[in-house]
């Protein structure tokens, strides 16, 4: 009832340790023999994972010790960010030694065979010597941890326009000045970050925030983060100024990037960031890519040797070892991404593929009709209802609704919100990772909120909120936000996905209303043209002329068509029937919006007067 365990593709003996896999038959094992568990959590394209496996999990007197004192599990982080959530100590391989019951007695990350072989003895002996000390300490945690959960709960504030400034100062603080990037090495993309520099230059015109997205993105692209003769970005640089990568490429990280590099190249019109952004399309359609689905695969394995190498000289070897698992999540980014590429390149083709692999997941990828699951499968779709994958699909959803115009999209979007509200939901606001009735296992009992995730579904419903006018979806994006409005002072920049979602729902964008003739015919080059605009958090619908109730809602009339009108708050623009005109009538709407905004309150998206009538 399992997925194979993955080891090193390399020589090794990890499979001579007796693994479980995670769940209530592990640990009753051992409660039963009581006996400390040894959880492994690793990933297919980590590259100390292999390391480990090949030299501490192919030690003869680890693989004993293991067998005989504890109960070993190990845990694909891609296919159960649930657990890794819970037990990650500061990286993979992570290897924590839990009691019974599943809490941490001790963790580290990587651990040679001759440490490896102390800390067996070392462990095994504490836990037979000092039970009684350990289940007191191990309480005392536990108490500790839910009294700082109620305190976090107690210090929130309220959503302000603080939030997104307060972001962007502490983005600017680690900013790196001569390379590009935010802190020293190991330096990491942080694609949010540079969505938060780019957003604050789309609303205020703030040029020293473009200046640091467009250098990091430089540097990035120009390095050896970035691989020059296949393309893609590997996932992070050992060093500083870029130079040398861990060379794992992920469809996560290659999906955010993606859509930092599309949104440069829409300000820029640099044809350089044009040769980055397709040769990543190259390198995902090539390598990444399932050719009968149409799903994303999720990462390829790090080889330093190999990437080293030539285009040419690669071609005659074999090529690092492809996870061909389709995970929801990464699968729904990579469908954003592409959308947007669709439109940006004007490649049509972009957005049949992105559609394609969304329709794949809607209809492979679901449990009881209504949720999605994490990734699929030998057996079928599995771990279904984690607010990660419900959060990306629903934002991609309404991507596709915004670009592709699919009725069923917005409605597919709308169920997985149902879902969330109804499963994931928390009555003092946010949305747990795990819905109710999930397996409670080890600290599986224990549901948590992540900033993350909770503002990607924050998005997802402000966006619903504007384009289906129901004032709940609105209210629930607030309630995902609100429990986390303190925690840019604890997190800065790594909080920048949060800061973004905050000042979309508090200064929500131009609603772009497109009114197609009753044969649907002409809206193309009006949409093309909404969908480019170069302001911050847009919506783009397309109302029927023929639909007279959506027509009355949204207080338009049925002709002229095909035309579009731009609406801030209540305030609408006069129809705009060439796309070329449409930039200056945003630009004019916006000034008189922002005019009123100090003497009237501030409303979602409605119908309302003209202006520049």
């Amino acid at each position: 009832m399992s997925e194979a365990f993955h080891f090193s593709p390399r020589p090794n003996r990890a499979h001579e340790i007796r693994w479980n896999v995670w769940g209530s038959e592990a640990f009753a094992r051992a409660q039963a023999e009581d006996k400390p568990i040894l959880l492994s959590l690793s990933a297919v394209w980590c590259h100390w994972c292999h390391v480990m496996d090949e030299t501490s999990y192919s030690d003869p007197e680890v693989i004993r010790l293991i067998n005989e004192r504890f109960v070993p599990v190990r845990v694909d982080n891609d296919q159960r960010p649930d657990v890794n959530a819970r037990y990650n100590m500061g990286g993979w391989p992570t290897t924590a030694f839990l009691t019974p019951g599943g809490e941490v007695m001790a963790g580290m990350t990587y651990i040679p065979p001759d440490q490896m072989r102390e800390v067996l003895g070392q462990v095994s002996g504490y836990y037979r010597d000092n039970k009684q000390q350990v289940e007191q300490k191990i309480a005392e945690i536990v108490a500790n941890r839910r009294r700082a959960e109620a305190a976090a709960a107690d210090e929130r504030k309220g959503l302000t326009g603080q939030i997104f400034l307060d972001a962007l100062h502490a983005t600017e603080d680690a900013y790196d000045p001569v390379f590009g990037g935010f802190g020293n090495e190991p330096k990491f993309p942080h694609s949010d970050a540079i969505d938060l520099l780019l957003h604050a230059y789309l609303r205020d015109g703030d040029r020293d925030a473009l200046h640091m997205a467009r250098k990091t993105l430089d540097h990035m692209c120009g390095g050896g983060t970035y691989d020059h003769e296949w393309g893609g970005f590997f996932r992070y640089s050992t060093k500083r100024d870029w130079s040398i990568p861990h060379y794992e490429k992920m469809l996560e990280d290659n999906a955010g990037l993606l859509r930092n590099l599309l949104t440069l190249y829409r300000i820029t019109g640099d044809a350089g960031h044009r040769r980055s952004i397709e040769s990543t399309l190259g390198y995902i359609d090539a390598w990444l890519s399932d050719e009968t689905t149409g799903a994303f695969y999720g990462s390829q394995d790090a080889d330093e040797e190999f990437y080293a190498l030539p285009d040419a000289e690669r071609r005659r070897l074999a090529a690092p070892y492809v996870d061909r698992t389709v995970y929801t999540s990464w699968n729904a980014m990579a469908i954003s991404a592409y959308l947007e590429a669709s439109w940006t390149l004007e490649e049509p083709r972009l957005q049949e593929r992105a559609l394609r692999a969304l329709d794949f997941l809607w209809d492979n990828l679901r449990a009881d009709g209504a949720r999605m699951c994490r990734f699929l499968g030998t057996e079928g779709p599995r771990v279904a209802g984690l607010l990660g994958d419900q959060a990306y699909t629903a934002a991609a959803l309404l991507d596709a609704y915004e670009a592709a115009g699919r009725p069923g999209d917005l409605d597919r979007a709308k169920q997985l919100a149902a879902f969330m509200v109804d499963h994931l939901g928390d009555g003092g606001g946010g949305f747990f990772d795990t819905p109710r009735g999930h397996e409670s296992v080890g600290r599986l009992s224990s549901r948590q909120k992540p900033v993350k995730e909770n503002a990607v579904a924050a998005g997802a419903f402000a966006r619903l909120a504007r384009l289906t006018r129901d004032a709940s979806y609105e209210e629930a994006a607030r309630r995902a936000l609100l429990p986390f409005s303190g925690i840019i002072e604890a997190q800065g920049y790594f909080a920048a996905g949060y800061a973004v979602a905050v000042d979309r729902i508090l200064n929500p964008g131009a609603d772009v209303k497109i009114v197609a003739p009753a044969d649907g015919s002409g809206v193309g080059p009006l949409r093309a043209a909404a969908l480019t605009l170069l302001v911050p958090n847009r919506v783009v619908r397309v109302l029927s002329a023929s639909d007279s109730i959506g027509l009355a809602s949204e207080s338009l009339p049925p002709d002229p068509a095909p035309a579009a009108y731009v609406c801030y708050g209540t305030l609408c623009s006069a129809p705009v029937t060439s796309p070329d005109d449409l930039t200056e009538v945003v630009d004019r709407t916006r000034q008189a919006y922002e005019a009123t905004r100090h003497t009237e309150p501030l409303a979602g998206p409605r119908g309302g007067g003209m202006a520049g009538d």
